[in-house]
């Protein structure tokens, strides 16, 4: 094919070339941070810099304090204002006033004087900070001596109330304390991704109502809130269309039955996308269960660890618009193997998955070897989906469950 140079494409396929190389970039990987080197397009031409000027600049990443004081001394108020998601590591601390004065909270880093020069924010990821604070602790204590260094995540963020995000993702360590909701308004969040300790906000403020909400992420997330409410009770108002489970760390907060059961019960009708990573504590027969109770649903991907119990065979169960298919089913170490409900599991998945009137646009499988090599299961698997045109990925397609 002859070469073609990007200035000789057409405008309009330049700027959703430009679009696309941003939405790469800003892929979290392994919840690494992504940095500001999409800017560096701009210093390509200046007609590059002229088209994919107002596209690029409405995303910044802060990934310390470094960066956060060379944004507030160099980007003017009317480049601030063109940020619409920001990718931030929060320190976390603040100064909380201790004596009679009743003065607000006063955050130690900066990042909430960036924040608020950001007027059109509307999509924002906080990450774990990696590199703290560059500063003499010992002149600033002595300076806020009527003070207590103490933490909060989000009143570090916004010490006075953050604006109506639509997008609010944590990529946090599970030691980073998070009182969810503290200062971040949730009424107009429609994607909302928690990690890390997530306790209540403090004060008897009870639930929040969050009506736009749409899809919500459950990645390594600890502590004891989610055990003591279902997720109807955690998000009241709220209207998913996608949800996601990880486990994530091995003291993380467990998915059981009852919270399937509300998440079914309430958001059933018009939920499309379910992911349920690291289960453990699920029975097969309220899997099954719910899955009749899912008519919508177009994504899936369940990977369940057996422990002594599987006398439903859920995949009996996928609905009709099923279209991506993920199961990986492996056994708790100290389990004994249940080979004849894995049997049944890759019975059901030949006949009912892979020979479905309907083919599947794409089925991921992980069973253990015995069975896969049973009566040349995995070669005929493979056969009928080349026949049938399905892309079947065999193998562990969940590898990393807990950190």
């Amino acid at each position: 094919m002859p070469h073609i140079a990007l200035l000789d494409l057409p405008v309009e396929l330049r700027l959703q070339i430009y679009e696309d190389f941003l939405a790469t970039h800003q892929r979290v990987r392994s919840k690494t941070q992504p940095t500001n080197a999409h800017l560096r397009l701009l210093y390509t031409c200046r007609q590059i810099e002229q088209e994919a000027g107002a596209i690029l600049r409405r995303y910044v990443s802060l990934a310390n304090e470094f960066q956060i004081r060379a944004f507030l001394q160099d980007a003017p108020p009317a480049l601030a204002a063109q940020v619409a998601w920001a990718d931030v590591a929060n320190d976390g601390r603040i100064w909380r006033a201790t004596g009679p004065d009743k003065e607000e909270d006063l955050p130690l880093s900066s990042l909430h004087l960036a924040l608020a020069r950001m007027t059109a924010l509307a999509r924002l990821r906080v990450f774990q900070c990696r590199q703290g604070l560059p500063l003499a602790l010992q002149s600033t204590i002595h300076a806020r001596r009527p003070r207590q260094l103490r933490l909060g995540f989000e009143r570090a963020l916004f010490p006075k109330g953050g604006p109506a995000l639509r997008l609010y993702e944590q990529h946090l360590d599970p030691d980073t304390r998070v009182e969810l909701f503290d200062t971040v308004p949730p009424t107009a969040l429609v994607s909302l991704r928690l990690s890390g300790e997530i306790v209540a906000a403090p004060g008897d403020r009870g639930p929040q109502p969050t009506p736009a909400l749409r899809e919500l992420a459950l990645d390594g997330v600890i502590g004891t809130f989610f055990d003591r409410h279902t997720i109807d009770e955690c998000f009241p108002g709220a209207c998913l269309h996608s949800f996601t489970y990880v486990l994530g760390h091995r003291l993380g907060f467990e998915l059981r039955n009852n919270h399937l059961e509300s998440l079914v019960a309430g958001h059933g009708a018009h939920l499309r996308t379910l992911v349920l990573r690291g289960c453990s504590r699920l029975s097969s027969t309220v899997v099954s269960r719910c899955l009749e109770a899912l008519p919508a649903l177009e994504y899936f991907a369940l990977s369940l660890v057996t422990v002594n119990e599987a006398q439903s065979n859920f995949v009996e169960s996928l609905p009709p618009k099923l279209a991506v298919f993920k199961l990986q089913v492996i056994n708790a170490w100290y389990a004994i193997p249940l080979m004849e409900a894995e049997r049944g599991l890759c019975n059901a998945i030949e006949n009912k998955v892979l020979l479905r009137e309907t083919p599947y646009l794409r089925v991921c499988l992980c069973f253990r070897l015995q069975l896969m090599t049973e009566e040349g299961r995995q070669e005929r698997w493979t056969q009928i989906a080349q026949e049938r045109h399905v892309q079947l990925d065999m193998g562990r397609w969940d590898g990393q469950i807990i950190d």
